[in-house]
This record gives structure tokens, sequence and C-alpha cells, in this order.
């Protein structure tokens, strides 16, 4: 999902946790209970960290574990970064290593963070956060997964995968088309260009390269050549919104026709008829049928409404219904991967149901997915936790992808315009 890499790296296995301070434990009356959604919108709203990108000098790391330096761009004057765990010694239980990650920034993270202030009118924050991801674009044109945004210039830049960079993509296209401004134009079109060679005229993105084989051992040349279903979605939002917002830019690299060549792969190869959803993805040829909370259901509802096909949309929320709910200590959850561990909640990916489900016509049903999130930011606080309970790859921790899509779909459910993942197919 969205957390491999550094963070699978510091968090190794499941832990146990006994600790009455290192789970959320739903309430069962008080305040918390039927939580105003307008109050802790707001109060999400304040609690997000976006600090002065100002670190050292950026490097990564070799399959030795030496520095390497990484070419990046000195950052305009203003640039900034989202903190994406602003608080991780909040609740008790951390593994060994989390603390290090309060300097550290997700590039999702800071695409997330663009869309969510275009959305509430505020052009110069969505700019100053794309002035830092303008000054790390590879030479190739992605982005690495995570880097740090003061002090030590750790920038992990050879770990790339296709979704996080479509997200960033995304975000430039989205923030050109609002605004007009065009001083990210080349950096949009890198972005697109990287795309389209993971794509290569074959329909599906491949993930990109570099891995995490254990907490200390980096290999950045390891070929990511599997095809996630997630990133197929990410790429074709990616495409279509930076074909709306380059016309020009469009006709010269063929944005279209690739979405569509994803298209046709999404529906070819990627949906599982007999059970109404989309697969995980395709690995070495053969297609992995576990059942992502994401790409299986909610994000892949998302995309199949965006391409006019609310069958397909409507099913794939029945899948999550039947096979994703869990009860995660008391919480009514959404558990990431069926079948497979972690058994917990992925508030992220859950909260993109109650997106796709006022999307596809049912808000009363999206009012009362959306509640219980309401109700986990009240009792855990903000920015909302990534997870109820410490698990692999998904932290008892306050972060900020959860709170920026708690945002956004909050936003949208109470009548203002959408966020993300507007665009529709041609």
């Amino acid at each position: 999902m969205r957390r491999l890499g550094i963070v699978a790296a510091v968090i190794g296995a499941v832990l146990l946790i006994t600790s009455c301070t290192a789970a959320l434990v739903r309430p069962q009356s008080g305040p918390c209970r039927g939580a105003s959604s307008d109050l802790w919108l707001a109060k999400a709203s304040a609690s997000l960290g976006v600090q002065p990108y100002q670190p050292g000098p950026a490097y990564d790391v070799d399959a030795r574990g030496s520095a390497v330096a990484v070419p990046t761009l000195k950052p305009a004057a203003g640039a900034m970064a989202v903190q994406s765990y602003p608080e991780p010694d909040r609740f008790a239980g951390a593994p060994r290593g989390f603390l290090a990650l309060s300097s550290r920034s997700f590039v999702y993270d800071n695409a997330l963070y663009v869309l969510w202030a275009l959305q509430q009118g505020r052009p110069a924050q969505a700019r100053a956060v794309l002035l830092t991801l303008q000054s790390l674009q590879l030479p190739e044109g992605g982005w690495g997964f995570s880097f740090a945004f003061r002090e030590d210039g750790f920038y992990n830049a050879g770990y790339l995968r296709a979704g996080a960079i479509a997200w960033v993509v995304y975000a430039l296209a989205k923030y050109q088309a609002a605004t007009g401004d065009l001083q990210f134009a080349p950096t949009l079109r890198r972005g697109c260009q990287w795309l389209l060679q993971a794509e290569g005229g074959t329909g599906l993105l491949r993930a990109g390269r570099g891995r995490w084989a254990s907490d200390e051992a980096f290999d950045p040349d390891w070929p990511a050549d599997f095809t996630a279903t997630e990133h197929q979605i990410d790429g074709w939002f990616a495409l279509t919104a930076a074909a709306a917002a380059d016309p020009a830019l469009a006709t010269e690299l063929a944005l279209l026709a690739a979405a569509a060549r994803i298209r046709e792969q999404m529906l070819g190869v990627l949906w599982i008829h007999e059970q109404g959803r989309f697969a995980q993805g395709v690995a070495s040829g053969v297609v992995d049928r576990v059942s992502a909370l994401d790409a299986s259901g909610t994000w892949g509802a998302l995309w199949a409404h965006a391409n006019g096909l609310n069958d397909r949309a409507a099913a794939a929320l029945d899948h999550v219904s039947a096979v994703h709910s869990l009860d995660v200590l008391g919480w009514p959850g959404w558990r990431p991967y069926q079948p497979g561990a972690p058994e917990t909640w992925f508030v992220e990916g859950s909260l993109a149901r109650a997106l796709a489900l006022q999307r596809l016509g049912q808000p009363e049903l999206a009012a009362k997915a959306f509640g219980v999130a309401v109700e986990l930011a009240c009792a855990g606080g903000v920015p909302l936790v990534y997870s109820p309970q410490w698990a692999a790859d998904f932290p008892l921790s306050p972060a900020a992808a959860p709170t920026l899509w708690f945002l956004m779909v909050g936003e949208e459910l109470r009548g203002r315009p959408a966020a993300l993942w507007t665009e529709r197919a041609p």
C-alpha cells in the first residue's frame, strides 16, 4: 500500500502490544459517539504539519549501505514539505526506529496536500509544496519515495514506485489547470514521460525499481517489474488530468492513448469477473488474485465510476463489504488485504469507500461510513492515526495521508467541489 519502503524498514514484523495506551478502543459512549464532523474537520485542518524544506545535501544509500549523492535542484525560497508523521511518539509501543520518521516526508503525502490546498482555495500553499517536489525530481523524471525535510538529507531516490510518481504528476496537472501558472510545466512534462516509459506501450505501468530487503539492506538496482492495479488507477488519472491541463502536451506525448491502453488492461486483464472486483496486479505474467482494499474495491470503484462503469463500481463495493470488513477494537473497519496480514483497519483506504458511496448516489451510507472516521478523530486526536493499532506498514501514529483523505472526503460530503479524481473517460 502507501508505506512500502522506509516504513517497512523501520516497523518490521507485526507487534503484539498489551499496553492500554498502545491501541485505540472504540468508545461505547461519551462525546466521541456521534461526534460533529464539522468540528473535527476544522480540527484536522488545523493539525496538518507543513514545514520549511531545509535539509542537508541530498544522498541515498547503495547496496553496500554507503551514502551516494543524489542530484537535486536547490529549492526556491519558500519551499515547504508535509510532515508525514508529526507525532510518532503520541502512543506507546512504537517499534525501533519509528521516531526517526518525524523529520521525513513522503512524496505521495505532498501530492495529497496540494490537492487539498487547491480544494480550499489556497494555491499559494499548494505552490510552496510543489516547489519542493520540483527540486526533488530526478533526471529521469520520477521521484524517490520519501525524503528528509530538515537536517539530514537522506532522500530515498533509489526507491521509485509508479503510484507515488503518478500522484505527483496528478497534483502538478491539477495545480496548472486550476491556476494557469506554468512554472511547473517542465516538471509535469518530465513526470509524464517517466510514466509513459513505465507503461512502455503495454497498457500496464511497471512498478519501478528498488526495494528494502531488510531494515538495513537496500537494493537500489532491484527491478520492480510487477504491475500493481493501484498504480494503473493512479496513472490513468494522472495522464488524463495532464492531458486536460495541457492539450498541446497531450497531443505531443499521446497521453490519452496511453490512458486508453491502461483502461483496456484494467478491464481485460485485471478485472475478475466472477468476483466483481479488480486483482491486486500481475507478477511474472500471472494475475495476483489477492484482494487489496484500495485496488480491488475502493479506489477501484472510483476508477470504474470515472469510466462510466457504475455497475462494476457497485460490484467492487459489494465485494469490499463481503470480504474486507472486520471488527478492530470495536471499530467497524476494513482490512487492507484478503487473504493476508495484517488484520487491522486501513483508515486511508476505507475513507475512499465513503467517497465512492457518495459518488454512486448513496449519501446516507457515505455519511455513515465517514462518521466512523469522525469518531476515530475524536478518540485518537488529529492528525488521524494511520491504524488503531500497531501493525506492519500500518502504524498507530498520527499521519498526514489519512488526515488529508479525511479532509478531502469530508469536504466533498459537505458539498464542496471535489478535490480529486474528477476526470472522466473521453
